[in-house]
């Protein structure tokens, strides 16, 4: 077996922390940032365009008007991708959507 010394052990740590050290050094941090500010609703709305996400919406809307009257699709989406979603609103008017069809 092999025995190591506690000054080898020692040593041996010194050269890996000395390593590493070296290692984090080396890697490159670049970061190509600009000044410029982009709003979250400028980004929204490029992806929307992008993802042709309106026609979603308003597909969504056409389906979906009869049984959920307050929630708008377009709304939601946007409340969604920000994360201040109105649970309260959503489940109500899924409830108002089981009553109707229970009925």
């Amino acid at each position: 077996m092999l025995k190591i010394k506690n000054k080898q052990l020692v040593n041996l740590k010194l050269l890996i922390t000395i390593l590493s050290f070296i290692c984090i050094c080396i890697i490159p941090h670049d970061v190509q940032a600009s000044e410029e500010t982009i709003s979250s609703e400028s980004i929204m709305k490029s992806q929307q365009e992008a993802l042709n996400i309106n026609s979603f919406i308003q597909e969504a809307d056409k389906y979906t008007q009869d049984v959920y009257e307050d929630l708008d699709m377009g709304e939601l989406f946007t409340s969604a991708i920000t994360g201040n979603i109105d649970n309260e609103t959503i489940i109500n008017s899924i409830l108002r959507a089981v009553r109707w069809r229970s009925f």
